[in-house]
């Protein structure tokens, strides 16, 4: 759990008679990653002929099923060897790739006629108001007639335009109705040409009208008929469609997925080695998974099977169910490497608590928590891993803002606090903030760190460099805390760090209390200690002299880090703040406007009172929106800068087990397909 699940890498020769076999039974199994063999002793085959034409059938086959949609239900199917599956496909593609294509042809032909009647029918409605046919719109060899749209409050000025510059040589005139309306411009074709600047300058799109004999009025009733015949032929085709589907969908979708098998498995068989009758098969597999007996079921025990520690692998990482969900921000980062630290187990604890320090309004963890259990689409739009960290988070949210007295900011005044209020004293809760940041730096260098040269059995790092570090940070820690003289009163604890200034605290010759000289010697010793195994643990003098130098220098962002946590206290005073003011606000405006309108009317008190709490409402849903996008974007840079930073390397590459994936079939064993 604090590391990926180990691996054991294998390597399994047997008959080459056995290889389909022994794929199919590892394709269903789905235990095993398979890697490329690089064994110089044995060859490699080049793709299978028949992967080429089981490609292209599949190609036409998710055509057909793509027409006819899934099935409503899986298909129980039969084992099928990959001849048996060809073959069916062929026969199903024979009998329907025709139909298909024919009903496919004609919903083309439909949606294409249709699109042409929907735009006549657009100009038409426009051309409403025009009594006369449409034929009579048309030029001649001596009169030009033009028709366009135009803008309405262009009308008017164009025509008086068109009649300036024509000189009343012209028949013009306007319908319609909208922003847009219709223009008639009837001018002797040789003054055409006098007409186009205009048409130009005022924005006058050109139309071209069908030559009908018929009225627009007539014409459009003519082609709502249209319309209506053409939407029966849309029904008829996907009644068609419809029988079809009922009667094939399933075994096309079936075939299709037992071909994407087949390509599968013909394609893993290009990574394995080859002699004239054996095949070299490798991979990894997780411990705790059996395959030896799995390999010589299916080889009737002519089985050579070895396997490996190794020192790299994929990396599969495995959790218990409720920190699982936690894995989404590791891989976020990157997957861990093989040889070090998974940390998923602990962001399970300190991820949620930090998002709900930022939040700290227990009205906002129940809204959050509602929403996010919820089926809304607003839910839905988040992957469902990322959706339960949020939940977590929010019943967090909930005890914090208890703790707090945050309830929408307080919206009768603030609600007394179990434990502190951050308005009225923020330094407790900053504090917090210091301490948990102090905590979680010390376990990425303890926990982390010591652990993954734990793990590498690299002891003189963990020994010369890290536990030192470890040593040394918690003494540094300590004396900063006596020299801001530290105590522990607002968490139920009397103790309080000796008070020093920073010299006296740092100034190993200086006298202190027995306590403040237990840290010097941890700072002091931890320092010195790392910074000769630093040096000695580096592969040239020169960069033991710069280890050394950067692991005193590392001190200082020691530092930055912690104060890097104060940001929780910043984003728990601000959310708190923000809801607050919307309240006083809204309080303010009622206490204000209220009086007045009950003198005038209770009506309008009522209708005030109903804009009030939904500009409350909105108000708040905006400053949740706010507050949980900044406490988790800030969390989660806690995490990656502050704590992945002392020890995390990642670059893991994901285990990928060769596993058969199943949508629209199940395996019914012994029964024909």
């Amino acid at each position: 759990m604090l590391r990926p699940v180990r691996m054991r890498r294998f390597r399994a020769l047997f008959p080459l008679r056995f290889r389909g076999r022994v794929l199919e039974a590892l394709h269903e199994a789905g235990v095993v990653q398979l890697r490329e063999v690089s064994e110089p002793a044995v060859g490699r085959r080049p793709p299978p002929a028949e992967l080429q034409e089981l490609s292209s059938l599949l190609l036409r086959l998710r055509e057909v099923r793509e027409f006819l949609g899934p099935p409503p239900r899986p298909v129980y199917v039969a084992p099928l060897p990959l001849e048996k599956v060809g073959r069916r496909a062929e026969r199903l593609l024979s009998r329907l790739e025709g139909k298909v294509k024919a009903l496919k042809a004609e919903l083309e032909r439909v949606e294409e006629e249709r699109g042409k009647r929907l735009a006549r029918k657009e100009l038409l409605e426009e051309l409403r108001d025009l009594t006369l046919p449409l034929s009579l719109l048309s030029s001649t060899a001596e009169i030009s007639v033009t028709v366009g749209r135009i803008p309405a409050e262009a009308v008017g000025p164009f025509l008086r335009e068109v009649e300036g510059v024509l000189e009343g040589r012209v028949v013009a005139g306007s319908a319609g109705r909208g922003e847009r309306r219709i223009v008639v411009v009837a001018c002797r074709a040789g003054e055409r040409q006098k007409l186009s600047p205009l048409l130009y300058r005022f924005q006058v799109e050109p139309l071209e009208l069908p030559p009908l004999e018929r009225t627009p009025s007539e014409a459009l009733a003519e082609v709502e008929r249209e319309l209506e015949e053409l939407e029966g032929r849309r029904r008829e085709v996907e009644r068609k469609r419809e029988g079809l589907a009922r009667r094939w969908a399933g075994e096309v979708a079936a075939a299709v997925e037992l071909l994407e098998i087949q390509l599968e498995r013909l394609r893993a068989s290009s990574l394995l080695g080859y002699t004239e009758s054996t095949v070299l098969l490798e991979g990894w597999i997780p411990e705790g998974e059996e395959l030896e007996p799995l390999l010589r079921s299916q080889t009737a025990g002519r089985l050579i099977l070895r396997t490996y520690e190794v020192g790299e692998a994929p990396i599969l990482l495995r959790n218990p169910p409720g920190v699982r969900n936690f894995e989404l921000l590791t891989e976020t980062y990157g997957l861990p490497r093989y040889d070090e630290v998974d940390p998923t187990l602990y962001l399970s604890v300190t991820f949620p608590l930090f998002f709900a320090i930022c939040l700290s309004d227990a009205a906002y963890g129940l809204l959050l928590a509602l929403l996010m259990g919820s089926g809304l689409w607003v839910a839905r739009i988040f992957p469902p891993r990322l959706r339960r960290i949020v939940l977590v988070g929010s019943f967090l949210t909930v005890v914090v803002g208890t703790l707090l007295g945050g309830w929408f900011g307080g919206l009768y005044g603030r609600a007394p606090p179990l434990w502190v209020d951050p308005l009225e004293n923020p330094i407790p809760i900053l504090k917090l903030a210091v301490f948990l940041g102090v905590l979680q730096i010390l376990w990425g260098v303890g926990g982390g760190a010591c652990l993954k040269d734990a793990f590498r059995r690299d002891w003189k790092r963990l020994f010369l460099v890290h536990l030192p570090q470890l040593v040394m940070v918690v003494g540094f820690f300590c004396l900063s805390f006596c020299a801001l003289g530290l105590g522990l009163r607002e968490f139920g604890l009397s103790f309080r760090f000796p008070k020093l200034n920073l010299v006296d605290a740092f100034n190993p010759f200086s006298p202190a209390p027995t306590l403040v000289q237990l840290f010097r010697l941890l700072f002091y010793s931890g320092l010195l200690v790392g910074m000769a195994g630093t040096a000695l643990t580096s592969p040239s003098v020169v960069s033991g002299v710069g280890g050394a130098v950067n692991f005193a220098y590392g001190i200082t962002g020691l530092v930055a880090d912690a104060a890097s946590y104060t940001r929780l206290t910043a984003l728990c005073i601000s959310s708190s703040i923000i809801a607050f003011a919307i309240n006083y606000i809204l309080g303010w405006i009622y206490a204000s406007l209220s009086p007045p309108l009950q003198a005038v009317s209770p009506v309008l008190v009522i209708l005030f009172l109903a804009v009030l709490i939904l500009v409350f409402f909105l108000g708040h849903c905006f400053n949740l929106f706010v507050q949980s996008l900044g406490a988790f974007i800030h969390t989660m840079r806690l995490h990656y800068v502050e704590f992945f930073s002392k020890f995390y390397e990642g670059g893991g590459e994901k285990f990928s087990p060769f596993k058969v994936k199943r949508e629209f079939t199940r395996i019914r064993r012994g029964k024909r397909w």
